[in-house]
């Protein structure tokens, strides 16, 4: 069954594809229905969503992969897992950040997460739940390039985080989510990014004269 998805990269031209999944994919995969799969097998999905503000940023960014979240409905499922990528995340390019690493856990009766290996099988009984994290892809250029106005449009959109907006990409919003009032502080972003590049700066001497 295939439910969750990895996010692209970005390119030098554009941001990534969120139904990328992998290289050989390329955007070309067919996603199963959650509803059909319902249906089929003796399965409940719980959660299926794009995983908010773990893509790569850059002056392109990085898709973000998707999570998904399912157990047993009735009886014992035996599951058989492949999830790659939980040991070395998809990396940024000229500026670029990494994007997130996977993860796979078992969530058991009493809501603890195990982690699981890339490889594996085991069974799934009711109550208990199986959640994948799928990598977001590495972005292009440093963040502190990317359009305000895109920034913008990602916040809007669920792609990305306020937090993420100020700390990583430097971009100051005024406004609130709720009530569709986001809007870009420009002097606010000159200001923002200046601090950002300086304290980049400062770091980069510092590492020079260690």
């Amino acid at each position: 069954l295939i439910l969750g998805n990895n996010g692209g990269p970005a390119t030098p031209e554009c941001d990534g594809w969120l139904t990328y999944a992998i290289p050989v994919v390329a955007g070309l995969l067919y996603r199963d229905s959650v509803e059909v799969d319902e249906l089929k097998y003796p399965i409940h999905v719980r959660a299926l969503k794009i995983t908010r503000g773990l893509g790569g940023a850059g002056r392109t960014r990085g898709a973000p992969g998707l999570e998904i979240v399912y157990g047993a409905r009735e009886d014992p499922v035996t599951v058989v897992i492949a999830a790659d990528g939980q040991h070395h995340p998809p990396r940024g390019v000229r500026g670029g950040q990494d994007g997130n690493a996977g993860r796979i856990e078992h969530i058991d009766g009493d809501g603890h997460a195990h982690p699981l290996p890339n490889v594996g099988q085991f069974e799934l009984r009711p109550g208990e739940w199986l959640r994948g994290v799928d990598v977001g892809g590495g972005g292009y250029g440093s963040p502190l390039e990317r359009d305000p106005a895109a920034v913008l449009d990602d916040v809007r959109e669920g792609w990305e985080t306020r937090e993420r907006a100020g700390d990583v990409y430097g971009v100051v919003l005024v406004g609130k989510e709720e009530t569709e009032t986001l809007a870009v502080d420009h002097a606010g972003t000159t200001a923002r990014r200046g601090q950002l590049r300086a304290a980049a700066a400062d770091r980069a001497g510092s590492g020079e004269r260690s």
